[in-house]
Parts: C-alpha cells; sequence; structure tokens
C-alpha cells in the first residue's frame, strides 16, 4: 500500500513538472521584436534609463499618446490613422512596456513616467501639445497637466487610474500573479498565449471585437527580454496619491469611458467630470475598458469634434 502511494505521489509530482514545463515560455530578444513590429515611423530616444521606443507620424500640432499597463504604442492603431492627417502623432512605447522595455532602474512610479514625458517633449523641441492616455497613461497625463499646464493644450482621458484600484487582485490573473509574493516570481516564466488573450477579454466590451492578431501582439510584447520583471516591478510600485492634481488641470479636458469597463468602473467618471474644471464626458454603452482600441471610429471622431473646436461637444 505504501509503495502505491508513493507511485501515486511521484506520478502526481511528475505530471505536475510536465505541466508546468509547458506553460513556461522564454524571453524573445528585443531585436527580434524591433526587427517585426518596428515600423519606418519607429525612432528610438535614449532618456531617463531606457531605450524609449516612439513613432512620429503626421504633421501639425503635437499630440502625445499614452497606453495603458501591459498595453504598448499599438493600442492607438486606429486613432493614428485619422489623427495623422491633421496633427504630428506622437506614442510612445512607456518604459517596462512595447519595445521600449525595461529601464536602468526598474523604477515605474507615476513621478518617473510624467518626468519622462516632460523630458521626451524637451528632446524633440515640443514646447505645448495636446496629450491623451489610457488607463495608467490617463493617470500620468492628468498628473502631468496639473504640474505643468504650460504644456499641454488640450487634455484627453480614457478611463484613467486614480480612484478605483485598477488593479485588483480579483480581476486579471497576471495582475494577481504579480502581486502574490509566492507566485509573482514564476510570473517571470509562466506566462502562455491564454493568460494574455484572458486579460485581453476583460478589456474588451465585446469579445468578438478582439482579434487573434492583437493576442498575439501582446503576448509577444510580454514576452520580450526584461518585461515580465518591470511588470511586476509596476505591479508592486505604491504611487502617491495624486487626485488632488484635478483639481489643478487647468487644460480644456474631454474624458472617455466605456459603461462596460470591467478593470475602472465607469462610475469613477463622475469624480473626473466634477473635480476637473468645464471637463466634458462621453460614455460609450458596451464598451470596456479600452474604447479606443473597441471603437476606434466612433471615439477617434469625438476626439477629432474636441480638438477641432472651441465649442463645447454635442455628446
Amino acid at each position: 500500500m505504501k509503495l502505491k502511494t508513493t507511485h501515486v505521489v511521484a506520478a502526481a509530482v511528475g505530471l505536475l513538472i510536465v505541466g508546468t514545463a509547458f506553460l513556461i515560455r522564454s524571453d524573445i530578444p528585443a531585436e527580434e521584436l524591433q526587427a517585426k513590429y518596428s515600423s519606418p515611423a519607429s525612432r528610438y530616444l535614449t532618456i531617463d534609463g531606457a531605450n524609449l521606443h516612439y513613432r512620429d507620424e503626421g504633421q501639425g500640432t503635437p499630440i502625445i499618446l499614452l497606453h495603458g499597463t501591459a498595453a504598448s504604442l499599438n493600442t492607438w492603431d486606429g486613432w493614428t490613422a485619422e489623427l495623422s492627417k491633421n496633427y504630428r502623432v506622437l506614442r510612445l512605447d512607456l518604459p517596462g512596456f512595447g519595445l521600449t522595455g525595461r529601464n536602468q532602474t526598474d523604477t515605474y512610479s507615476i513621478d518617473y513616467y510624467a518626468n519622462l514625458l516632460l523630458h521626451f517633449m524637451d528632446s524633440l523641441n515640443i514646447e505645448k501639445a495636446h496629450i491623451a492616455g489610457s488607463s495608467l497613461g490617463g493617470q500620468i497625463a492628468f498628473d502631468f497637466a496639473a504640474d505643468h499646464p504650460e504644456r499641454v493644450q488640450k487634455l484627453i482621458l480614457i478611463s484613467p487610474t486614480g480612484v478605483t484600484n485598477a488593479n485588483d487582485k480579483s480581476i486579471s490573473m497576471p495582475f494577481l500573479m504579480a502581486q502574490t509574493p509566492l507566485l509573482k516570481h514564476s510570473l517571470k516564466y509562466i506566462t502562455p498565449r491564454f493568460i494574455v488573450e484572458k486579460s485581453l477579454k476583460e478589456v474588451y466590451g465585446d469579445d468578438n471585437k478582439l482579434s487573434d492578431q492583437t493576442i498575439d501582439l501582446s503576448h509577444a510584447m510580454l514576452l520580450r527580454e526584461g518585461n515580465r520583471e518591470a511588470f511586476i516591478a509596476r505591479m508592486n510600485t505604491i504611487d502617491t496619491d495624486n487626485l488632488h492634481k484635478l483639481a489643478q488641470v487647468q487644460a480644456p479636458t474631454f474624458i472617455l469611458w466605456g459603461e462596460a469597463d470591467a478593470w475602472v468602473p465607469a462610475t469613477d467618471a463622475t469624480h473626473f467630470q466634477k473635480t476637473i474644471k468645464g471637463a466634458q464626458l462621453k460614455l460609450y454603452p458596451g464598451a470596456g475598458h479600452i474604447p479606443m482600441e473597441e471603437l476606434p471610429e466612433e471615439t477617434v471622431q469625438d476626439v477629432l469634434q474636441f480638438l477641432n473646436s472651441d465649442l463645447a461637444l454635442t455628446i
């Protein structure tokens, strides 16, 4: 009986090892991903300890686009095609994500990102720009707009974080793993494609709009060497509370929010609208956390109306 029990345990351990090995994914070298995903508009700038990847497209008044946690500049593809017809569109892979990858200090706080944005604008001799940010990028954007009102022409916030903790452990498996001491180190190795697919389905209101290409791209960017370590560092960063800065924002502000947002509830939108003087808000029924990606045509037309007019939006 004891022998049989030993065999069962050994078999179970063997299956666990085999199963774990099946889930392990190796890093993808930065050069390999740069060769595959860089575009003619891609630029690289050594700044604040990072080899910052950004794209520079179109001409006219600059508009800078900031993505959210675990995303990349590709989340703005739908907007860029339209905006670049009349604006100079600059979209960044924030350090820790996309082709930029890990920075030298493993610092990924809101303060770090806001300072990086300032230094980015200075490096490109951009005195003033429209700033748009999604989720984490939205929190960076309003923080920057409050501290540097002279550098922001108009502000666009898409489901910004800051009121509700968007990294709620009950929401996303990678977030849970990254914030759990006994699991976070496993995230450096165990990141199969289905985990990324599950997370992306959480940020879409309509799963049918999520393509295999988008899942593959997001998975590849997560596997870029250093990005998983950076993700863990970001998930364990405690940011200084900057909600009080909302009242300091002077730029005309347009807030976009998906009513079916599962990560940052649409009820948070009211706080932003009431606290930022004169802020305008539009809710998108059925849309999730990233309406600019899920509903690019509709949302970009609303943004163009906001950018092109000094009058209130008709929403």
